[in-house]
Formats: structure tokens, sequence, C-alpha cells
């Protein structure tokens, strides 16, 4: 049990970098460790991560979860960038 845990935990800090996460699935939007809202429209918005600037553009965005330093967007995402 203890080594399955550890190579759980080893297999996870690969697939995730610990200082963001962005998870994009079924018309939802997840980013984990933003460090701010810049912008928050129902076509645009923009989040200030650590390094860069992660901007969404889309429509019909709604949060529907807004935790300290995550949120959950659903909406349409039509296109994604990194400034």
């Amino acid at each position: 049990m203890v080594n399955e845990m550890r190579l759980t935990n080893q297999v996870r800090k690969f697939l995730v970098e610990e200082a963001y996460y962005i998870d994009i699935y079924d018309q939802h939007i997840h980013v984990f460790h933003y460090i701010d809202i810049l912008k928050l429209q129902d076509n645009h918005i923009i989040l200030q991560m650590d390094g860069f600037v992660l901007n969404l553009e889309g429509s019909n965005f709604r949060v529907k979860q807004l935790e300290n330093q995550e949120i959950l967007i659903r909406g349409d995402l039509e296109r994604l960038s990194f400034s």
C-alpha cells in the first residue's frame, strides 16, 4: 500500500505542474494556482499566473466555482493564449 501511494505521488508530480494547473473538458476550464483575475467578461477572461498571463477568449463564460487561487469556468472556449 505504501509503495502504491509513493508511485501514485511520483506519477502525479510528473504529470501535474506544481506551479499551476489548467484543465479543459466538456465546456469547462479549470485553473488552479492563478495569482489574480485581470479581466472577467462573458467573452474574455485574463488571469495572471506565475510568470505569464493566461488569455481565454470565447463566449458564454460563467464562473461556476471560485476558491482561493482556483477557478472553474463554463463556456465555449475558442482561443487560449499565453503572454
